[in-house]
């Protein structure tokens, strides 16, 4: 486990809307085999896991069964993500656009994914995620 400097941006577009939100954080890094793991305390309050395989990311949001997030990314797929709100569960899909997990010459390493965000057949937004770990 190797503690990381985490610099998060997220650029979100819904219809001629677009908004930018970044975020820096302390987290953990673990690697093993083909498999990247990374945690963090988002805002100091919620956790975020993260799972990195090649072509393949899962993001959980969160802890509390009434309040999370799950999303799951495999490039050229349609998966199944979650959203759960006081409770409440919205089912969605995302189609990921790319993954990149690549490392830089600075010895950080960078996770990009461009993604669509559906419910059902409407298209709520492409969302562009990007993750530098130091």
């Amino acid at each position: 486990m190797t503690k990381v400097k985490i610099d998060f941006t997220s650029r979100i577009t819904q219809g001629k809307e677009s908004e930018t939100f970044t975020k820096k954080c302390q987290g953990e890094l673990t690697e093993s085999g083909e498999t990247t793991r990374v945690s963090y305390l988002e805002d100091d309050q919620v956790p975020v896991k993260i799972l990195i395989r090649e072509n393949n990311v899962i993001i959980r949001r969160g802890s509390d069964q009434n309040n999370y997030s799950q999303l799951h990314f495999i490039v050229g797929e349609r998966k199944d993500c979650r959203y759960v709100a006081q409770g409440y569960q919205m089912d969605l899909q995302s189609t990921t656009e790319f993954i990149k997990f690549f490392s830089k010459n600075n010895n950080s390493r960078e996770l990009q994914i461009e993604y669509n965000l559906y419910s059902g057949l409407y298209l709520i937004g492409n969302y562009t995620v990007t993750l530098i770990f130091t």
